[in-house]
C-alpha cells in the first residue's frame, strides 16, 4: 500500500510525517469509528522509526480528535465531527478559508461566487488574518454549520497542512485546497502548473542569449509551488546545457522576518559579487520588484546591465519602476475549478475527483532585454 513506506528525515519531523502516514492507513484500510488502529510497536515497524515517534503521532492524533487511546486496549478510530452523515439541504454554503482579501484571493473568491450562484450554492467567506490558530478554530467551525456542504481552503503560505483540515479529510468531508498542494496528504487541489511556468521563463531567458541566470527567492523549504519553480528553473538549464552554478542562487530574507533595509543591503550585495549575472529569475513580483529597486539605488540599468523577471503577474509587476516580465498564473480559473470540484465531491461522495493543474503564460515587459550572442 501506498501509506507503508519507511519515513525518512525531511522538511518535516519524523512524527509529523508519521502522523500523516496514519490518516493515510486509515484511509486505505477503510477503517470506521471505533476500529483498533495498529499498535505503537506495529507502526514502528512499519514506518522503520522508533515507538517513540509512533507513540507521538499517535497521541497528536488523539488530540485532534481523530483517534481516541484506551489504557492496555490500544488506539482506535473516533467518532465524525457531527456524529454521522452530513445532509446538504436546500440552502447550500460552501466555506472560503483564507488568510487574506488582497488583489490576488480577491479574484479568486469572485470567480468562486459566480461559479456557486451557477451551481445553487452561496459562499461563506472566512478570513483569519494569517493566524493560524484563529484558522483551525475558524475551520473547525465553518465545517459544523449544518448549512455548510463543503470547504475551500487557501494556505497562503503555511509549510503543513492545516491539523483541522487534515481532520475533517479523514472523516470525508468535502474539502478541496486551492493554490497550493501537500505531497503529504492527497487531498484535492486546484493550483498553477509551477514548475511548467519556471521552465518555460527560464527557456526563453537562455533563447534571449542569457547564460548567467541567477535564481532569487525566499526559503523554498514545505512551500511546494516555490519548490517547483526552482525544479522548473533548474530542469530548464539541464536540457538546454547550461551549467548551474549554485552561488546565483540566492535566497532573500523573508519579508516578515526582515526589515526592508536589511533585505535590499544583503540583496545588493549578492548582485555585487555576482557581476556575470546577465539575468535574475525571482520566484515571486515583489521579490522581482525589489531586484528592480535595489538595481536603482546600486546605479544598475535594468534592463541595460540586469535583466530581471518575475512571477504571478500581480500588480507589483505592473507599477513597477520597470515593468516585469512575468509568468501569469490567473486566479480566475482557480476559483471556478475549487467550486466544480467541491461540488463533484458533495454530490458524489464516494468519488474524489482528481487535482487539476491550470497552465500559465509568459508575460514579456520591459524588464527583459535581449542579449543573444553573449556568452
Amino acid at each position: 500500500m501506498d501509506a507503508e513506506k519507511k519515513l525518512v528525515k525531511g522538511p518535516l519531523a519524523l512524527y509529523e510525517q508519521m502522523r500523516l502516514k496514519i490518516v493515510e492507513l486509515i484511509e486505505e484500510r477503510r477503517l470506521r469509528p471505533h476500529d483498533p488502529l495498529p499498535s505503537e510497536v506495529e507502526l514502528a515497524a512499519l514506518f522503520g522509526v522508533s515507538t517513540r515517534t509512533s507513540k507521538e503521532a499517535l497521541a497528536a492524533l488523539a488530540k485532534e480528535g481523530i483517534v481516541y487511546r484506551m489504557p492496555r486496549r490500544g488506539t482506535f478510530l473516533s467518532e465524525t465531527p457531527d456524529g454521522g452523515s452530513r445532509s446538504v439541504g436546500v440552502a447550500l454554503k460552501l466555506a472560503l478559508v483564507l488568510p487574506a482579501i488582497d488583489d490576488y484571493t480577491g479574484k479568486i473568491v469572485e470567480a468562486a461566487i459566480r461559479a456557486g450562484k451557477r451551481q445553487g450554492a452561496d459562499i461563506s467567506l472566512h478570513i483569519s488574518g494569517g493566524e493560524p490558530e484563529k484558522e483551525e478554530e475558524m475551520i473547525k467551525e465553518a465545517a459544523s454549520m449544518p448549512e455548510i456542504g463543503g470547504m475551500i481552503w487557501f494556505p497562503g503560505q503555511r509549510k503543513a497542512c492545516s491539523n483541522e483540515v487534515l481532520r475533517l479529510h479523514l472523516f470525508r468531508f468535502p474539502i478541496v485546497i486551492v493554490d497550493r498542494a501537500f505531497r503529504e496528504i492527497d487531498i484535492t487541489s486546484v493550483s498553477h502548473d509551477h514548475y511548467q511556468g519556471a521552465y518555460d521563463m527560464t527557456s526563453w531567458l537562455i533563447d534571449q542569449g542569457h547564460r548567467q541566470i541567477g535564481f532569487i527567492t525566499e526559503d523554498i523549504e514545505g512551500i511546494m509551488s516555490w519548490e517547483e519553480r526552482y525544479h522548473g528553473y533548474l530542469q530548464a538549464l539541464l536540457d538546454r546545457g547550461i551549467p548551474f552554478s549554485k552561488p546565483l542562487s540566492y535566497i532573500c530574507a523573508d519579508a516578515s522576518d526582515a526589515d526592508e533595509g536589511r533585505r535590499r543591503s544583503e540583496l545588493r550585495a549578492f548582485l555585487s559579487e555576482h557581476p556575470e549575472m546577465s539575468a535574475v529569475f525571482c520566484a515571486n513580483d515583489l521579490l522581482a520588484n525589489l531586484a528592480i529597486n535595489t538595481c536603482v539605488r546600486a546605479g544598475i540599468d535594468v534592463p541595460g546591465r540586469l535583466s530581471v523577471a518575475g512571477f504571478t503577474d500581480s500588480s507589483a509587476a505592473i507599477r513597477a519602476i520597470v515593468p516585469i516580465t512575468t509568468i501569469r498564473k490567473p486566479p480566475g480559473p482557480l476559483g471556478e475549478a475549487a467550486v466544480s470540484l467541491l461540488m463533484q465531491r458533495i454530490r458524489d461522495p464516494e468519488h474524489t475527483p482528481p487535482s487539476v493543474q491550470h497552465p500559465t503564460t509568459l508575460i514579456v515587459r520591459e524588464s527583459v532585454k535581449c542579449y543573444a550572442g553573449r556568452s
